[in-house]
């Protein structure tokens, strides 16, 4: 058991040190360009959170959900929103990846009194 509970540490710890170094990248960019690659690196990392919700993998539902959240100025989550129409169940499923990120690695990664703008991606393999 201990053994396993050190294995899931060191993968999280190591995915977190790359999606670091990532956003580490995107610093060194001009600021225009600084954004948008935050964003990538974001929905990314988001992607990993993401729970298919089971009906609608029994249903085969697929599609992108766009969000929209905020951040205040102690970077904690502020609003998720769902932009334009969404299947239900795969809205409230990006709405909770975001939830999930923002307060586990997206605490360290999220800007102050920012406003995001992600794709939250729903493919079946």
């Amino acid at each position: 058991m201990k053994y396993s509970i050190l294995t899931i540490a060191a993968v999280l710890i190591s995915g977190f040190s790359f999606a670091q170094n990532k956003m580490e990248k995107c610093n060194k960019l001009v600021q225009e360009e600084q954004k948008v690659c935050k964003d990538n690196v974001i929905t990314s990392i988001v992607s990993d959170y993401v729970e298919y919700p089971e009906n609608a993998l029994f249903n085969e539902n697929e599609g992108t959900v766009y969000v929209r959240f905020a951040t205040d100025e102690n970077q904690n989550l502020k609003s998720v929103r769902v932009l334009g129409e969404s299947d239900k169940e795969l809205a409230e499923a990006a709405q909770k990846a975001i939830e999930r990120f923002a307060y586990a690695e997206g605490k360290m990664m999220l800007a102050q009194s920012e406003v995001y703008r992600i794709p939250v991606k729903f493919e079946l393999e």
